[in-house]
């Protein structure tokens, strides 16, 4: 815990104070001191002394001070734990499921070996609202080194057998910065399709019902006939009714009116293997890692940026989405 509370007062700029081998004194700046209610927190990992003294609190990891914390690191998108993942697959194995799902068809594949990489993982809710609420969790990799993005499973609960602590990795602020861009980039193109579905079928529906309003008040209009130029006395009449007609569209711009959020549910940096599997001129064509959604990932097209399978052509790999020779 006293590792949990160091780095978080790093990220969120507290100063720490330690003043017995289990108190430290917080000083909370002044953007935080409205959320903590003081500028100075006395804390305790001793139970005892903090059932005796009403002035320290305790950090553990269920108390509310660390679930303050923590809320305050996701919300600024910050690390809030670090793990590394052991995992010693069966390469032979994976290297022939690869061949099977003809992933890349035509070179000869090889694997390029299992290598470490430290990752920023964030997982992301997603909540689509119009006439229904649509809400899901999505989550994704960036690797902090390259820049590379990979989906990976929203709950990994079956791999918490396989994490051990990670010792501290040396990452500046810069480092957690980049590595965010890169997740919100890919959120963005994630969310894109799936938002541009939405409004055009939105788009569709208001199209529909904004033509039953009108039809209905233009022939009310004509019945009445307002439509051939208000009489006197009836203006008053026809201002009503436009003004009615003028609601009920308001009324269906805001139903069809599609509203999308994204909120960060946690943040943490990993050290994750990573098989790799390539060609002679290309060995990192595919990457493969139980954290990873799929566990075998399609290579990246360098040219339309899309996933997709490649098929060799006059001795260059090509892709089946853009049909674009990939980079040598």
């Amino acid at each position: 815990m006293e590792d949990f509370l160091r780095r978080a007062a790093a990220d969120l700029h507290i100063g720490v104070e330690q003043t017995s081998p289990t108190t430290w004194t917080l000083t909370i700046p002044g953007s935080l001191a409205r959320v903590f209610g003081k500028e100075t927190v006395l804390v305790t990992t001793d139970k005892q002394v903090a059932a005796l003294d009403p002035d320290l609190q305790l950090l553990s990891p269920n108390s509310s001070l660390t679930l303050r914390l923590a809320e305050q690191l996701r919300s600024r998108g910050r690390p809030t734990h670090r793990a590394r993942l052991e995992w010693y697959p069966d390469q032979a194995s994976l290297l022939a499921d690869v061949q099977q799902a003809q992933l890349i068809q035509g070179p000869a594949l090889q694997i390029s070996g299992l290598q470490q990489h430290i990752v920023l993982r964030i997982t992301f809710r997603i909540r689509f609202e119009r006439e229904v609420i649509e809400e899901k969790m999505v989550a994704c990799c960036v690797d902090y080194e390259t820049g590379q993005v990979w989906p990976t499973i929203t709950d990994i609960t079956n791999l918490r057998e396989q994490l051990t602590p990670l010792p501290t990795t040396g990452l500046t602020e810069e480092h957690v910065n980049v590595a965010l861009h890169h997740a919100r980039r890919w959120l963005e193109r994630l969310l894109y399709p799936q938002k541009a579905l939405h409004e055009a079928q939105l788009a569709q529906l208001l199209a529909v019902e904004k033509a039953r309003i009108n039809a209905f008040y233009d022939a009310l209009e004509e019945d009445s006939g307002l439509a051939l130029g208000a009489k006197e006395g009836e203006s008053n009449k026809q201002y009503a009714l436009e003004e009615e007609r003028k609601r009920l569209l308001d009324e269906q711009e805001y139903r069809y009116a599609l509203s999308l959020a994204a909120e960060t549910v946690s943040v943490a940096t990993l050290h994750v293997p990573v098989l790799h599997i390539g060609s002679n001129q290309q060995a990192q064509l595919i990457a493969i890692s139980p954290l990873f959604e799929p566990m075998i990932q399609l290579p990246h097209c360098q040219a339309c940026g899309r996933q997709a399978s490649l098929v060799q052509h006059k001795n260059q790999l090509v892709c089946n989405v853009c049909h674009q020779v990939l980079a040598q």
